[in-house]
């Protein structure tokens, strides 16, 4: 791709847009690349627009984009965020609080040096913790068992304070989905959580 214009997705997995000329021809590019060492290399997936099929793309958007808007929920709450909020509010007016079962998993390493994940499984919610991780080492049950109260209130203000840098990134962020959003989110407050408990 000769010049980006733009690029959405995780951080180990973009879809970029951008200008190419190829063999003579000018097309606008849209293709997926993926991180390797530290470098993006495209993917065979992707499409090229010639002149007349951008044309013909700019011209459906622009007559159908209230269609393509309502179609892929642009401005709407997605239905899943409804039902829990709906839910939420139905658990406070009884007076309870919505907590399943939780069950911690050590994991050697999770992929792109996150700190954990959570898999929701029914009533059950399964939380994998990289033992790899800076903050898991320092929170270990020998770690923890070493520390002052004034030590652990110190690893708490790091999670709350890598988690706030985090997020700040992420404000303004033009990404096109939640999901999206919160993959980086998570990526970020690892991060950002590790250098703070390593410079501790």
């Amino acid at each position: 791709m000769d010049k980006v214009l733009g690029e959405d997705g995780p951080p180990n997995r973009r879809a970029r847009f951008g200008l190419n000329e190829f063999k003579g021809n000018r097309l606008f590019e849209i293709r997926e690349f993926y991180l390797k060492q530290g470098e993006f290399l495209p993917t065979r997936k992707g499409i090229n627009l010639n002149r007349n099929r951008y044309m013909e793309l700019q011209r459906i958007i622009s007559t159908f984009d209230d269609e393509i808007r309502s179609f892929l929920s642009i401005g709407e709450v997605d239905e899943g965020l409804l039902r829990y909020q709906q839910a939420q509010e139905e658990a406070k007016k009884a007076n309870f609080r919505l907590v399943n079962d939780m069950v911690e998993e050590q994991v050697n390493k999770l992929p792109d040096g996150h700190l954990f994940d959570v898999k929701h499984e029914g009533a059950k919610d399964r939380v994998r913790i990289s033992s790899s991780h800076p903050f898991a080492k320092a929170t270990s049950d020998e770690e923890l068992a070493a520390l002052s109260p004034s030590d652990i209130r110190k690893l708490l203000l790091s999670m709350i304070a890598a988690y706030s840098r985090a997020r700040s990134l992420l404000l303004h962020a033009p990404a096109s989905s939640p999901e999206i959003l919160f993959e980086q989110l998570e990526y970020d407050w690892s991060k950002f959580l590790g250098r703070y408990v390593e410079e501790a």
